[in-house]
């Protein structure tokens, strides 16, 4: 009796294992990367801006939170910050639509007793 032949040819096994181990390696590093940004709910406004025009940029978001241009401060230290600057600076304010407004307010006040008068508030685009 003559044994068939069995035809050799390439095993895609090993090739699809690897595949799906990169594939799982580059989801879970661009899941790291999108989670380092502030994470805010803009509120909408016919007029927006596409893009922020100033370096200075302090955000606020649904928590209180406090960022100044995407690091985390204190009220006291944002004093301290605002003080720091020239009236000719200007600044843009960025804050959650479910932050207070207090937190809001107090963030203009303090740009206002610097008589920094160049604010822009940042929203998203209502199309």
């Amino acid at each position: 009796m003559r044994a068939l032949k069995r035809p050799e040819g390439i095993n895609v096994v090993p090739l699809i294992d690897v595949m799906l181990v990169l594939l799982a390696i580059v989801l879970t590093i661009s899941t790291f990367v999108a989670s380092g940004a502030i994470k805010l709910d803009l509120p909408k406004a016919a007029s927006a801006q596409t893009k922020p025009l100033d370096k200075i940029e302090i955000a606020l978001n649904e928590n209180g939170e406090i960022y100044w241009n995407a690091t985390p401060v204190t009220q006291e230290q944002l004093i301290t910050k605002i003080k720091a600057l020239n009236q000719d600076s200007s600044v843009s304010v960025r804050g959650d639509k479910k932050a207070f407004l207090s937190d809001f307010i107090f963030i203009l006040d303090q740009l206002k007793l610097q008589k920094i008068d160049k604010i822009s508030i940042i929203t998203k685009r209502d199309i």
